[in-house]
């Protein structure tokens, strides 16, 4: 690399940590807030070209095969889905009977027509999909003082989410800090759910432990016990009481998962003798009986235990409509972002409510019912590739590999899980920093920036 390329090579970093970074303020709306996920569109793709234009060296070189696989993966489904097809063989699709007569009435059966349903569905899917492809590659490409800036990047935007979901508890229903969500009594964020927002504070409490590790073992911040478990045990803390107010069931179920993977993290400074799993335990027990003793004098922990009440749940309705809706639909599907159209043609009549029913809270399910069996192989491939990766990751001895990769694999791991009873990844949120813990699992390019200790408990001040 040439001394007049290393300015390309930094601008590249900043521009994936922008990206990132904006991605989380301005990416939690969702379908509902179409204004402001269109204004991220457009922004995220001038950072995109902004990227393509500054890389030091050609793109196939600065960007790993799997990574352009995932890219390609991603976007492959609703591009195809998106061309128009003759009346003769879109006619042929299964679900497409009750399309092709009320086409007949107006004359335009015989139009030639796209794979999907609902064509702008698709497109406005399409285009919400393109920043994740697009973060995969950035990231794929950066080396580790890069990948360290973006664990910073979700390190601060899961504080800049406690402090305004601080703000937003303080302020009850009416904060008008609460920008899609209006009269909401729990911990949002910047996201259009508390579900969401647990899920960002999930992120962050992983990044905090990764990226402490990754600074104590490059020599950037001092390699000492003392301060690498005080520090991460401090942000751990306060991360996961704003979980545990978001009221988020799935978000508090999976914290023990997020702690787990700080763990294994942080294994060269956490001694594992029975003392220090004595001292762990009774610390933790300590935390539980004063949040329950805390419970009858605060009304956020009072709600977060009344959602574990017993209460009805439509989720197993959903699931069963769901179901039914990518059977008849099967092996095609009705499109990317046809959902909605494709449920509502297919809901059992015992189910129909008030409220329309825009998610299957099961990712699995969704993916089924929009894009068949092809969607549900293009996924499956992008976790043959990332699995493959992680793999290899886990075997190099070069310190800056291995912790990435935890980290990478262990938010995958935690939204993947999450997805059985919701959508995180329909949040472009979510969905780009599902991206960045993806390219973080793929080769990265130079190692370290700089020599540091190797990731051995011997090395530990």
């Amino acid at each position: 690399m040439t001394a007049t390329a290393l300015p390309h090579a930094r601008w590249n970093g900043w521009l994936a940590a922008i990206a990132l970074g904006t991605a989380i303020l301005l990416g939690g709306g969702g379908s509902p807030a179409p204004l402001v996920e269109g204004v991220l569109q457009v922004l995220l793709a001038a950072i995109a070209l902004a990227w393509l234009l500054t890389l030091d060296i050609p793109f196939v070189q600065a960007v790993p095969r799997g990574a352009r696989a995932i890219a390609v993966l991603l976007v492959i489904v609703p591009v195809v889905q998106l061309v128009p097809l003759p009346p003769a063989l879109w006619q042929a699709l299964p679900g497409r009977t009750l399309a092709a007569e009320a086409l007949d009435l107006v004359g335009q059966s015989e139009s030639w027509r796209s794979w999907s349903l609902a064509p702008d569905r698709t497109l406005a899917a399409l285009l919400a999909t393109l920043p994740a492809a697009a973060m995969v590659l950035m990231t794929a490409a950066l080396g580790h003082s890069g990948r360290i800036r973006l664990l910073l990047v979700a390190v601060a935007g899961a504080l800049l989410t406690l402090l305004v979901g601080a703000a937003q508890l303080s302020g009850g229903p009416g904060s008008p800090l609460r920008f899609y969500e209006p009269g909401s009594f729990f911990l949002d964020g910047f996201q259009a759910n508390h579900n969401s927002a647990a899920d960002v504070l999930l992120i962050g409490l992983v990044a905090a432990c990764c990226a402490v590790r990754e600074l104590a073992l490059t020599g950037r911040l001092p390699n000492r016990r003392g301060l690498v478990l005080g520090l991460t045990g401090g942000l751990a803390l306060v991360i996961g009481l704003g979980v545990v107010l978001t009221s988020s069931r799935a978000g508090i179920a999976l914290l023990p998962v997020a702690l787990g993977a700080g763990v294994l993290l942080l294994q060269p400074w956490l001694p594992l003798t029975p003392r220090s799993m004595l001292v762990g335990s009774a610390v933790t027990a300590a935390i539980g009986v004063a949040a329950v003793l805390a419970i009858p004098h605060n009304d956020a922990l009072a709600r977060v235990v009344a959602r574990f009440g017993i209460a009805p749940d439509i989720r197993p309705e959903l699931w069963r409509d769901s179901l039914f809706t990518a059977r008849q639909l099967f092996p095609f599907g009705a499109g990317m972002g046809d959902f909605v159209p494709a449920m509502l043609a297919n809901e059992r009549l015992a189910a129909v409510r008030e409220l329309v029913p825009n998610r299957a809270h099961n990712e699995v399910l969704e993916l089924a019912v929009e894009a068949g069996i092809f969607g549900l192989a293009a996924w499956a491939a992008i976790a043959a590739i990332l699995i493959k990766a992680a793999a290899v990751a886990l075997r190099q001895r070069l310190p800056g590999a291995k912790g990435p990769a935890i980290f990478g694999g262990s938010v995958l791991l935690i939204l993947a899980l999450h997805s059985q009873v919701d959508y995180p990844f329909r949040s472009m949120a979510l969905a780009m920093l599902a991206a960045a813990c993806a390219g973080m699992l793929l080769p990265q390019r130079g190692g370290v920036s700089r020599p540091g200790p190797s990731d051995s408990l011997e090395e530990v001040k």
